[in-house]
């Protein structure tokens, strides 16, 4: 993965540096200390899957919720707030403050629907899933907006990735699954294994004895991967791994999950993808 230019001026905590991964955070993200609150919450740098050949963007770590906010579009612009505050805590920045913020692009999304301004909050949108593809709440939101403006053939693909997408950034996409139960049409999805078993998934997760989307999600995984599709399967991994780790452990007893072999299978496709593997330097 690209080191940011001004790697020196950070103080790493444990992680993909000097220790083994977690499933949350999940690698590709490693903390650092500048401008921790000292609750456990903290920033650190996060690769997108697939631009691990590119620098990182900064996200804070919510670890009570096992969140991620995409703050900052890099160390640099992170860094300039954090001088600005004093070494304080940095508060998440402005469109203006950092126009290629994923967060600061979805925030300004989220008022340009609210005055109305469909076609604005979708150029705000479509540029925060290019600097993170994997950004649960943008994408979310903006298949939504492709639906109002009428481009329910660009919507489809969008709301795919929506329930694809980690819970680490953002809620489960259930209004896009239901959406696209309601669709009769794939176009370019219909190969896509997801896409398929779609009308048999409920992204209902926690609290149940069994179930059957994680079997999907698994065998989606394996055609993704048998396709030569990497990023998609890595992506879904994350996921899986992520809605795995919150479930009971006579949960994953049952479904024969085990943390560790779940993240050696990353590994495994990591060093596979374009760029390279997340797992290491």
């Amino acid at each position: 993965m690209k080191l940011p230019s001004q790697i020196k001026s950070v103080s790493f905590y444990t992680g993909i540096f000097n220790d083994r991964p977690f499933l949350y955070p999940p690698p590709g993200f490693q903390g650092f200390a500048e401008g921790e609150l000292g609750n456990g919450d903290c920033y650190g740098l996060y690769w997108p899957v697939g631009k691990e050949g590119l620098e990182p963007i900064v996200a804070e770590m919510w670890h009570d919720e096992r969140r991620l906010q995409p703050s900052f579009s890099s160390l640099g612009t992170f860094l300039s707030a954090y001088r600005k505050h004093e070494d304080e805590y940095p508060e998440p920045p402005s469109v203006a403050d950092d126009p290629q913020s994923p967060r600061a692009l979805f925030e300004a999304a989220r008022v340009h629907i609210q005055e109305q301004q469909v076609g604005e909050a979708v150029l705000k949108l479509e540029a925060a899933i290019t600097v993170l593809p994997e950004y649960t709440d943008a994408l979310s939101l903006l298949w939504v907006q492709y639906v109002r403006q009428g481009r329910t053939q660009e919507a489809l693909p969008i709301a795919l990735r929506a329930i694809k997408a980690p819970p680490s950034f953002g809620a489960r996409a259930v209004k896009a699954l239901r959406w696209l139960q309601s669709q009769p049409k794939a176009g370019a999805l219909a190969a896509d294994p997801v896409w398929q078993e779609r009308h048999a998934l409920k992204m209902n997760y926690g609290g149940a004895k069994e179930n059957d989307d994680y079997p999907i999600y698994r065998a989606a995984i394996k055609t993704y991967i048998d396709g030569g599709q990497l990023v998609e399967a890595y992506v879904l991994m994350q996921t899986y791994g992520e809605l795995m780790n919150g479930e009971t452990v006579s949960f994953q007893e049952r479904y024969q999950f085990s943390s560790d072999d779940h993240l050696a299978w990353m590994a495994e496709i990591s060093a596979r993808l374009p760029s390279g593997s997340r797992f290491h330097i």
